[in-house]
Order: C-alpha cells, then sequence, then structure tokens
C-alpha cells in the first residue's frame, strides 16, 4: 500500500533535494571562475550524474527492491559522497576553490534542513514510524534553525565561535547518521528491527527517498568540509567572515 503523503510535502521534498545540489554547484562555480575554471564543467557533470540517477534509480524502484540477505540498496547513495570528499582532498585546485568560500556562507546554508519537519508531518499521518521521524525530524529542524545563528557568530569573530562551529558540525553529520542508522533499521529488509509495525518504506520510495539519496549525502558533505577548513587548517580572518 502506497504510504499517505501530501502533494505539498511531495514538491517541498523534490524542490528541496534538487535545490540543495544545484545551489551548492552554483556557488563552487561562482569561485572557480577566478581560479580554476576547468573545474567548473566536471563539477556539473558530476552534480547533473548524482541528480539524475538518483531519480532514475528511485522511479525503477531500485531503492525499495527487497534483496534479503544482501546489503540495503540506500547504501549505495552514499558513493557520491565518498567521490565528492575524496575529490575535495586529493585534488588540489578543488579544495583552494572551496577554501575560498566562507565558511558562514557554507554553515548558514544548510538552514535548509529545517525542512525536517516533513518527517514528523509524516509521522502524525502514519506514514513513517516514531523510532525514525521523530530523531530525524526535531534533529534536523533544530541544526537547521542553529545554521544562521552559528554563521552569524563566525562571520563577526564572537568568542567562541569557532568551537560552536565545530560542535554544530559534528552535532550535525551524528544527526544524519542517526537518521539514516533508525531508516535502515525500520525498513523491510535483513536489517529491519525497528518499527515492525510500521515500517520506513516511504523513504525508499519517490519522492522522500530523493532525501537519503541526494540531501543527506550532500549535507554530510558540507559538513566533513566545514570541520576540515575549522580544524586542519588555519583559517584567515577573510575566509571566516566572508569579507571581500
Amino acid at each position: 500500500m502506497q504510504p499517505s503523503i501530501p502533494l505539498w510535502v511531495r514538491l517541498v521534498t523534490t524542490a528541496v533535494s534538487l535545490f540543495v545540489p544545484v545551489v551548492g554547484w552554483l556557488v563552487f562555480q561562482r569561485f572557480a571562475r577566478r581560479s580554476a575554471r576547468a573545474l567548473i564543467a566536471p563539477s556539473a557533470i558530476f552534480v547533473a550524474l548524482w541528480i539524475v540517477l538518483a531519480y532514475t534509480l528511485s522511479a525503477r524502484g531500485f531503492f525499495s527492491a527487497l534483496r534479503p540477505g544482501s546489503m540495503p540498496a540506500i547504501a549505495y547513495a552514499f558513493v557520491p559522497l565518498a567521490i565528492g570528499y575524496l575529490g575535495f582532498l586529493t585534488i588540489g585546485s578543488a579544495r583552494a576553490v572551496v577554501d575560498e568560500i566562507p565558511l558562514p556562507w557554507m554553515i548558514g546554508f544548510q538552514l535548509y534542513r529545517a525542512l525536517g519537519v516533513v518527517f514528523l508531518v509524516e509521522w502524525m499521518l502514519g506514514a513513517l514510524p516514531g523510532t525514525f521521524a521523530l530523531p530525524a525530524g526535531i534533529g534536523d529542524v533544530a541544526i537547521g534553525l542553529a545554521a544562521p545563528f552559528v554563521a552569524a557568530r563566525l562571520k563577526r569573530g564572537a568568542p567562541n565561535a569557532r568551537e560552536m562551529a565545530i560542535l554544530w558540525n559534528v552535532l550535525g553529520i551524528a544527526d544524519l547518521v542517526v537518521a539514516v542508522a533508525t531508516a535502515v533499521l525500520s525498513t523491510p529488509g535483513p536489517l529491519h528491527i525497528l518499527a515492525v509495525d510500521s515500517s520506513s518504506r516511504a523513504l525508499t520510495m519517490l519522492p522522500l527517498v530523493l532525501v537519503p539519496t541526494v540531501a543527506v549525502p550532500f549535507s554530510i558533505l558540507l559538513h566533513l568540509v566545514c570541520l576540515h577548513r575549522l580544524i586542519g587548517r588555519v583559517q584567515s580572518p577573510l575566509a571566516v567572515r566572508g569579507v571581500a
């Protein structure tokens, strides 16, 4: 039986899942135009393939198909995350471009995470179990609403702003890890041990499947890049505050 998903939830989920990586690429290519133009086309192809494959495989039921004894298909959604982060670490010009993007922009952008409220709506409608929807929805809303506050403190160089930004990123990753774990454990398959009477099957079907296949990996990639810059590199005042 198809889960109950209101039209507005379908539209919001689809729009945000497509909007997030596209806007991320637009920002990347804006800074790449100044120093690494050769990366513009490959990065556009990477983002386009990511979105097209996620949507096509989802429409064909790849992520909702039951494969007894095999790895959950949703795990393949993290291949673009691995490729993206590996590219950031190994391609010097790509890392140089990303390092030019003001950190407050990268943090504040994750305000979109507050739209995780749709999980709470779906829980109230009975389409998602509370074991997944409550921690995922509440965690996403909290991280999303905190993003502009953390970004503003970092931009103006407030006391302990860097430490707060590090904590926010760590909590943001933890929220996504918990969400993915509870989703896998509450979805029909070899690891289904939670919410056996009310599964998270809706997350393996369009449009909600675009969240774990597009929005979640991209969000984790943003967090990892931010942590790399906050912890592994000494930020100049211009890079942190976003001053031209």
